[in-house]
């Protein structure tokens, strides 16, 4: 994202700032999967995409994480951690 030109850079920022909330999980799915597996801020616009998904109603929405890898997400996982918020633990099998 670091080669967006000014244009495209303000148009991603009008549709993050147009986002209606409250979010569904599939729009929390959708935004999860748009931050990239490096720790690109994209001048800040990954920062605002993950206030988005941390401002949904009923976050954490665990199914969305759960096969998504990147530093973005590792940040969400530490800001859960912090949070004292860990996933649910799986099941066991006998």
């Amino acid at each position: 994202m670091e080669q967006l030109d000014p244009r495209q850079f303000e148009a991603i920022e009008r549709l993050l700032s147009s986002v209606v909330l409250p979010l569904s999980e599939d729009d929390v799915r959708e935004l999860v999967s748009l931050l990239p597996a490096d720790g690109d801020t994209a001048y800040g616009l990954n920062w605002t995409i993950l206030h988005l998904i941390e401002a949904a109603p009923g976050w954490p929405h665990w199914e969305a994480l759960q096969f998504q890898q990147g530093e973005w997400i590792d940040v969400l996982m530490r800001r859960l951690a912090n949070a004292g918020i860990s996933p649910p633990a799986r099941p066991t099998r006998n």
